[in-house]
């Protein structure tokens, strides 16, 4: 399989392409496309969450455990200091090695996060989130899902490029395990990401002007 570098270079050069793409129909700030590029191409690191030896996991869980750390200073401000500095070392330690164990013993490296369904589902999570809990406009939420989408195919993408062994002509064991429609193994996985994808698909308005602007550049440009 492609390796972190090569995810990385894929990611960035994709979302820069798609970016540059979409501040061409003047919906969007310079600013804006910069967080258009980064949620590409960190999305196109995010489906080796599921390998219990990548650096991407351990940094997660790394910041959700000063997440929950400072959510216990912020929810008990009048507790004795000892007593809140151990609670906030023990949210901190309950979260990055506790939940980090019991994530990494329910997933399976190119399991449910290798396929179509988590790449759907982890795209339209990004627009729900985006339009429901900041002031961006719908128009920039769909951009952002859009973004997030294709930086993670493009992981999916490169995967299944790498399980093809060109200078023997044939295929690597690894090969259809990444581009798949769901895990049918991990089923209960899929069918969460598939909860996820149909909620935030029934919450959602449609975009506004995107994509009118969208097919006007396409067309511009095909001409």
């Amino acid at each position: 399989m492609a390796n972190f570098n090569t995810h990385f270079l894929g990611g960035a050069v994709t979302s820069c392409v798609l970016t540059s793409t979409l501040l061409l129909t003047g919906l969007f700030t310079p600013s804006q496309g910069m967080s258009l590029w980064a949620a590409g191409t960190v999305a196109s690191l995010a489906p080796d969450l599921d390998s219990d030896t990548t650096g991407i996991l351990k940094g997660l869980f790394s910041a959700l455990g000063v997440i929950a750390s400072f959510g216990v200073l912020f929810s008990f401000p009048d507790w004795p200091l000892l007593h809140l500095w151990g609670a906030m070392l023990a949210a901190f330690l309950g979260v990055r090695f506790g939940l980090l164990q019991i994530f990494a013993h329910l997933t399976e490296h190119r399991g449910s996060f290798h396929s179509l369904m988590a790449a759907v589902s982890v795209g339209l999570l990004s627009v729900f989130l985006c339009w429901r809990f900041t002031t961006q406009s719908i128009d920039f939420s769909w951009a952002l899902g859009g973004m997030v989408f294709a930086g993670y195919l493009v992981h999916l993408i490169l995967d299944e490029c790498y399980a093809v062994n060109l200078a023997d002509m044939e295929f690597k064991r690894s090969f259809g395990t990444a581009l798949k429609p769901v895990s049918i193994e991990n089923w209960w996985a899929s069918s969460i990401f598939l909860a996820i994808a149909l909620y935030c698909a029934m919450q959602l308005p449609l975009p506004h002007k995107l994509p009118n602007e969208v097919v006007k550049i396409a067309s511009a440009n095909l001409v």
